[in-house]
């Protein structure tokens, strides 16, 4: 009796299969093997194995393409000589670097998921330089905004400042006043932001996750708001909101109480 044949799928081909992952490990399937090509040493021939009856032993959890592996033995007997591609595995993730030099001082190409981790970091990287210039232009017309309805404000409201001089408001409280004023403003368009950019996040990780599923990954967390940088919002809204209401406070504070009165 010939050995034992072994193989490890993936959850793809378990669907093919009908096997419930599970129960995977032990159940048996039959397969055979069609080699054309480049891998054997007469590019135009074809061979066929005959069909073997393969133990399931590991499950991996690609579910794209139907794959199994199987020893290599057990395809050195249909005149392969020649290889694709070669999975190398480093016991340590600090040699991946040394074991990739020596490999292509040898002529070859290689690839690693550290390239691929590489390009999403670059992608990343690229995204929130882009972000972050959207921010500082949504930054700048959000502050214009702020100064130009405190500014109008002002206008608006000059016979009530006179009024409130009038009465014996000091100018230093008419200047806190309108402080207060573009802070709580400031305050709140930062609580409002943080909350419509929170909803934007998860609505954005639902479409990719959508997509996501649909190809076979799984769910897709692509959101992530980290508390310190709440505060930070903030902090910097409270700072514009200051910053925007320091021209029209100190103009509050120069208004006439005889000529806002008269003001019409």
């Amino acid at each position: 009796a010939g050995a034992k044949k072994e193989a490890v799928v993936n959850r793809a081909m378990l669907k093919i299969l009908g096997i419930n992952e599970n129960e995977a490990v032990g159940k048996k399937f039959t397969a055979s093997f069609v080699v054309v090509g480049d891998l054997l040493y007469d590019p135009k021939e074809k061979v066929e194995s005959a069909p073997a009856e393969y133990s399931i032993v590991g499950v991996t959890p690609e579910e794209k393409t139907p794959v199994f592996f199987v020893p290599f033995t057990d395809l050195r007997g249909l005149g392969i000589t020649n290889y694709s591609q070669v999975k190398v595995v480093v016991k340590d993730q600090a040699d991946l670097s040394k074991v990739r030099r020596q490999i292509e001082a040898m002529g070859y190409v290689t690839r690693s998921v550290s390239d691929t981790v590489a390009q999403i970091n670059s992608l990343f990287a690229t995204a929130k330089t882009i972000l972050a210039l959207l921010g500082m232009v949504a930054l700048a017309v959000a502050a214009l905004g702020m100064f130009n309805t405190l500014t109008v404000s002002l206008l608006e409201r000059t016979r009530e400042v006179g009024l409130m001089k009038a009465m014996g408001m000091k100018s230093s409280e008419v200047q806190e006043l309108f402080l207060t004023e573009s802070m709580l403003m400031g305050f709140f368009g930062g609580v409002l932001g943080i909350i419509a950019g929170f909803a934007m996040g998860k609505l954005a990780g639902i479409i990719v996750s959508f997509f996501a599923i649909f190809k076979g990954i799984g769910l897709v967390d692509i959101s992530y708001v980290p508390v310190s940088f709440v505060f930070v919002i903030i902090f910097l809204s409270l700072l514009v909101g200051i910053a925007t209401g320091i021209y029209p406070a100190k103009r509050a504070t120069k208004i006439s109480a005889l000529n806002a009165l008269r003001y019409e």
